[in-house]
């Protein structure tokens, strides 16, 4: 049965490719499903529809996940149940999501919601924003086997501006309003984050923050924070981060490839970081006579890496870790 399952899919995937104006493999993973393989495409028609389909199956959890979609103009309607959710602490979620790309004009009213900003023009640079509504089912998980239907709504926006000095500044924003018990009471849930960053030539600093509120203890809705090389994590309500990193060149190596008429170059740079993780959290007391206290917990490491990547358009890279943390433990990180 489960082998006619996946044959399905990859005949459905064969098939796209015949017609499809986009057509990508689905290689992925995440504690619910494990390993998440399929396939996803597209087809545009008339020049303004566009009917998406994403099938993939998970090895772990032996489901099968699909995403259906249809997008007009800046429009985007979906039936799903895929593993991606702006609701924290969860990995996926199941119903029907709509999406308005406010970054691109809209019929009618034009470039209104999709023309440049005045810090765009005078700055140079790009910005996009999006609102996103979804009604559904978060995934079920260990603390919460059977999740309650919830509504909520999503914005994000993130900005690129040119500054002088070649410095690159961005910001990004996200808010979510949610509610659950809807078919009693509905009760309220927000959380807002925000993240800038400051980058010029190798060196960059991010600074992140972010509030929620969950008064109607909605399980697992809570920031996790961590840093680079610490298997530990803090929860809060309230977060704050920061994240340095300075690169530099080392040397660049020739190296020959087979069949290929001139050697690839292989880019080998070293780099120092350092991150810093604040979380808190309101803690009553045990007698229960005085009002709660916050709490603040917070995580840090730093150390030094070497990546190796060939070709700076290739986008290929191997990068190592030697990371330190504040307890004094030493970790050693490998990634491609």
């Amino acid at each position: 049965m489960r082998v006619g399952i996946l044959l399905v899919v990859a005949l459905a995937g064969l098939s796209l490719t015949a017609t499809a104006q986009s057509f990508n493999p689905i290689i992925e993973q995440n504690s619910v499903d494990g390993l998440l393989l399929g396939a996803e495409g597209s087809y545009k028609f008339f020049g303004w529809l566009e009917p998406s389909l994403a099938v993939a199956y998970g090895l772990q959890s032996q489901q099968i996940r699909y995403r259906a979609g249809i997008s007009t103009w800046a429009l985007t309607v979906s039936l799903l149940d895929w593993p991606r959710t702006a609701l924290l602490g969860r990995i996926g979620e199941s119903g029907l999501k709509g999406t308005l790309n406010l970054s691109e004009g809209l019929p009618i009213v034009g470039d209104f919601f999709g023309g440049p900003s005045w810090l765009e023009r005078e700055l140079g640079g790009s910005s996009q924003s999006r609102v996103s509504g979804f009604f559904g089912t978060p995934w079920p998980w260990t603390e919460d086997p059977n999740p309650p239907d919830i509504a909520y709504v999503l914005w994000e926006s993130s900005s690129i501006f040119r500054l002088p000095f070649g410095i690159e500044l961005g910001i990004s924003q996200r808010t979510l309003l949610g509610w659950w018990q809807l078919g009693v009471l509905p009760s309220e849930f927000r959380y807002s984050q925000t993240n800038l960053s400051l980058r010029y030539e190798a060196l960059s600093v991010s600074f992140s923050y972010g509030d929620l509120e969950n008064k109607s203890n909605l399980p697992g809705f809570i920031f996790v924070q961590g840093v680079k090389g610490e298997s530990t994590t803090i929860k809060g309500d309230q977060f704050w981060a920061v994240q340095f990193e300075r690169a530099f060149d080392v040397m660049t190596v020739s190296v020959p490839v087979p069949l290929l008429p001139q050697p690839l170059g292989l880019l080998v740079q070293g780099g120092i970081f350092l991150q810093v993780s604040n979380a808190s959290k309101i803690e009553l007391p045990s007698d229960g006579q005085q009002e709660g206290k916050r709490v603040w917990q917070n995580l840090l490491s730093w150390g030094v890496s070497l990546v190796l990547s060939f070709d700076r358009t290739m986008g290929a890279k191997a990068r190592a870790d030697f990371v330190f943390t504040r307890d004094g433990q030493f970790h050693f990180l490998f990634g491609f």
